[in-house]
């Protein structure tokens, strides 16, 4: 698991803040998570967040910015790593600390002895308590404390007291455990050399649920340890409500609106389509109409050679790769030469005609690598068109699908009619039928389907094994 702390001075001496849960926000007023006296600090300026081993920070607009390193922050977030400088405000400066958290008790001595010597359970585990025996038994009998040592030693059989727990153990260890990290791993039968699993963690992994906030305020209970195929289907909405907010999150500068209900079973509609793919016997096919008879394990594999491409050429124009991974999932599903009727070519179907508008040539449509460089630079500059805030992302997305123009007319003609909703594909969802011409049907028969889709094959991508297929998250296959 995973610790990170941040460090900053204060007149009394350095401090120390964990990071801990999702995410943790600074700044100076009180909707911060933690609050600094520095007049160059916004109300709300930056916000840390974590998912699993990834943590990155992100700038909230404020007024003079959040840098790493020297460098403001990318519009999507930075990554932080073990020794990163943070500057907020005019001078408030916060060193990132890491590192994974020893589990062995001796471990656990070294770094923190005065933490362990005055522990009185069996986190300080029955070797320690034999030299603290010697001492004391010394000092009062040196004679019986030679017989005592070799009674304990040699003739004790008693081995109870190495597994020895206690309530106050078990609400200590259970406080500080990661459960999704730990969830699909088994318990072990503790050996004599090492605490072991304390009842509590036994029945928080066997609980088979794990509690999310989502962006509305409400708590749902996922089910955990079940394959989706698995759950219910109240599960199964619980599980893409949340899911669906993660990515919406990382692709909406780290912010999101709920996901409406109806968007949720749009998107459960198509993960049922693909999940049904998984069980289908292997099948790698990538010609002209047989595309998507593959099978999506196949479709998956594919994936994480070309991601590669994808996540460095995104992050290097400062956008979250995730988009170009689900973006090519949905046009091509990695088929890096797939040709349409239209002739538009290669995972991300560039037409010949508009490819050198992003420095992509017409026979390198099929290559992966300057796809994905011009696939970055596209996205890129639909994301300048329609914003970087949390509901004008997937509008982007769209885009990609439909065209700049015709997404253009169709929005604005809901938003005329519809002043008082979001800006959002989803508003564009709920009010289709008063869109008209040739533009609303091309929304209703084609660019409708585009971000549900997205979000479905992102939410399987990023979570594959609770899928039943053993690959990493596709964002995770770098060079």
């Amino acid at each position: 698991m995973l610790e990170v702390f941040l460090t900053y001075p204060t007149p009394e001496g350095s401090r120390e803040i964990a990071v801990e849960g999702e995410k943790m926000s600074f700044g100076r007023g009180s909707e911060a998570d933690y609050r600094f006296n520095d007049d160059g600090l916004s109300r709300l300026n930056s916000t840390i967040y974590r998912d699993g081993e990834r943590v990155w920070i992100v700038d909230e607009n404020s007024t003079n910015g959040t840098s790493v390193n020297g460098e403001r922050v990318q519009a999507s977030g930075t990554p932080l790593r073990n020794g990163d400088s943070i500057k907020i405000g005019h001078y408030t400066n916060l060193i990132v600390r890491m590192n994974e958290k020893q589990a062995a008790q001796s471990s656990n001595y070294i770094n923190n002895p005065q933490k362990n010597i005055a522990a009185t359970d069996s986190s300080m585990g029955f070797p320690m308590l034999i030299p603290l025996a010697i001492t004391g038994f010394a000092l009062l009998i040196i004679g019986v404390s030679a017989i005592f040592i070799g009674y304990k030693v040699f003739g004790s059989s008693d081995s109870a007291v190495v597994y020895k727990t206690d309530d106050s153990f078990d609400a200590a260890e259970d406080s500080v455990s990661d459960d999704e990290e730990n969830k699909n791993k088994p318990q072990k039968t503790p050996k004599p050399e090492k605490s072991p699993a304390t009842s509590t963690k036994t029945e928080t992994t066997n609980a088979n649920e794990d509690s999310v906030v989502l962006n509305s305020g409400n708590t749902v209970a996922l089910p955990t340890g079940k394959k989706y195929q698995a759950m219910s289907e109240d599960e199964k909405n619980k599980y893409i409500a949340a899911k669906a907010e993660k990515v919406a999150r990382i692709i909406g500068n780290q912010k999101s609106e709920p996901i409406p209900a109806d968007a949720v079973q749009e998107i459960k509609k198509y993960i049922n389509g693909y999940t049904s793919r998984l069980a289908k016997a292997k099948n790698d096919n990538c010609s002209q109409g047989g595309w998507v008879s593959s099978d999506f394990t196949t479709v998956l594999e594919r994936a994480t050679k070309n991601a590669p491409f994808i996540i460095h050429h995104f992050n290097a124009e400062g956008i979250d790769p995730q988009l170009g991974i689900y973006v090519a999932m949905i046009e091509s599903e990695h088929c890096t030469c797939l040709e349409s009727p239209t002739h538009a070519k290669g995972m991300f179907q560039f037409l010949a005609s508009s490819a050198p508008d992003y420095g992509l040539s017409s026979d390198q449509r099929c290559e992966p690598d300057p796809a994905a460089r011009a696939a970055a630079k596209y996205l890129k500059s639909l994301i300048g068109r329609f914003g970087t805030a949390p509901d004008s992302v997937p509008l982007a997305i769209a885009s990609y699908n439909s065209g700049q123009g015709n997404l253009s007319k169709n929005l604005d003609k809901i938003m005329a009619a519809a002043a008082n909703q979001n800006r959002s594909f989803w508003t564009l969802v709920a009010n289709k039928n008063i869109l008209e011409g040739n533009a609303g049907k091309q929304f209703n028969n084609e660019n409708i389907k585009y971000v549900p889709k997205f979000f479905a094959t992102a939410i399987i991508g990023e979570n594959p094994q609770d899928f039943g297929v053993n690959l990493q998250p596709l964002s995770t296959y770098t060079k």
